[in-house]
């Protein structure tokens, strides 16, 4: 297993974790949503929600941001928002992993090591995640951590067609960095 550093992201990590993130997505919904949406409307909106999410100071009552590093640089993060559709309890936004590293158990360390940082209350409550029906690599993963499928909605993007999400929902935390850890197992 590739040594990997876990941190917490600060507002320095701005310009990498949206480079990442962009970079990512343009990988993994190629053929999902429109190239026109990828490569001219997403990066300017990703860019915006991490400038907005990480301005200083980060408020880690609402966040939680975990980084992976590999010799310092970003290969992978997870974002949980804690204070968003609370109802499904926290929510997972963001889990990416560089192409380069996937495979790797990387997504499963990155939720362990995520939900680690977690107050013991928070690791008792429900997690829940959203992503495009069709994204079935992302899928696979939530599928083999026994996620449920508890809905499926409609999202219009402003000028491009609908798109399916699915969310996922597991009964808690520690439920799901326990489903991890049973991943990282060789």
């Amino acid at each position: 297993m590739v040594p990997v550093d876990f941190r917490h992201a600060s507002a320095t990590d701005y310009p990498s974790i949206t480079s990442l993130h962009v970079r990512v997505s343009s990988e993994a919904y190629a053929g999902m949503l429109p190239s026109d949406y990828l490569a001219k409307v997403m990066p300017g909106e990703k860019a915006k929600l991490w400038e907005r999410r990480l301005a200083p100071p980060v408020d880690f009552q609402k966040l939680a941001i975990t980084l992976a590093e590999v010799r310092s640089d970003l290969v992978g993060f997870a974002c949980c928002v804690l204070d968003e559709e609370t109802h499904f309890g926290t929510y997972l936004h963001n889990l990416y992993v560089d192409r380069s590293f996937q495979g790797n158990r990387l997504g499963p360390r990155l939720l362990i090591e995520s939900i680690s940082r977690f107050s013991e209350e928070r690791r008792e409550m429900p997690v829940h995640l959203l992503t495009i029906r069709e994204n079935y690599q992302a899928r696979g993963l939530y599928d083999r951590l026994n996620g449920h499928v508890v809905e499926q909605k409609q999202n219009v993007m402003s000028r491009y067609p609908d798109v399916t999400f699915v969310r996922y929902q597991w009964p808690s935390a520690r439920v799901m960095a326990s489903n991890a850890s049973t991943l990282c197992t060789p």
